[in-house]
């Protein structure tokens, strides 16, 4: 009998943990498709965004993307012509995954970069994702990218953009090697 005293206060713990899990588990199947559902609305708000004369959006096929990128294709105007390239990327900053949609024009030049999420320390890493640093990147072509200065104290942040840009733009290179 008293070999079995640890399970007195083990079995209540044991039986609460479960409930627990179970609960975690059905809020978790009740909201994973409004998620996945709120995640495709703010990439094309983003793409929408960079591209008000957007009427529809296409991938490409996923053998083309670089590593970082998870998604990119070419954005149609309401006539069905391509009037742009997008790529949805999500290099590693100081402390997670920066998301970012960048829009290219039909030559891979940057149109604008739109921020989906980050992580980044507020104040400091921050600042590499802010509107003012990402509009440094319009206009610029793969070659030219490396040109951006990093922000002092957010030298990591500011590399992983600059990075995924690069990856992005080179992807949409790849896309219109191939002919779309």
């Amino acid at each position: 009998m008293q070999k079995l005293k640890f399970l007195k206060p083990a079995l209540p713990l044991t039986v609460i943990s479960v409930i627990i899990a179970l609960i975690l588990a059905f809020v978790n199947s009740v909201t994973a498709e409004r998620i996945v559902l709120n995640t495709i609305i703010e990439k094309e708000n983003a793409i929408k965004g960079i591209f008000p004369e957007c009427a529809s959006f296409e991938s490409a096929d996923s053998s083309l993307f670089d590593a970082s990128v998870s998604d990119a294709g070419w954005v149609l105007d309401a006539d069905g012509k391509i009037i742009g390239y997008y790529a949805d990327i999500a290099p590693i900053g100081f402390k997670g995954e920066i998301g970012l949609i960048v829009g290219t024009d039909t030559e891979a030049k940057v149109v604008n970069v739109a921020l989906l999420s980050a992580s980044e320390t507020p104040g400091v890493g921050t600042k590499a994702t802010d509107k003012t640093n990402l509009e440094k990147y319009g206009g610029l072509s793969l070659g030219e990218i490396d040109g951006v200065d990093t922000i002092t104290g957010a030298t990591i942040s500011s590399k992983a953009v600059r990075q995924g840009i690069k990856s992005a733009v080179n992807t949409v290179e790849v896309i219109l090697k191939e002919g779309k």
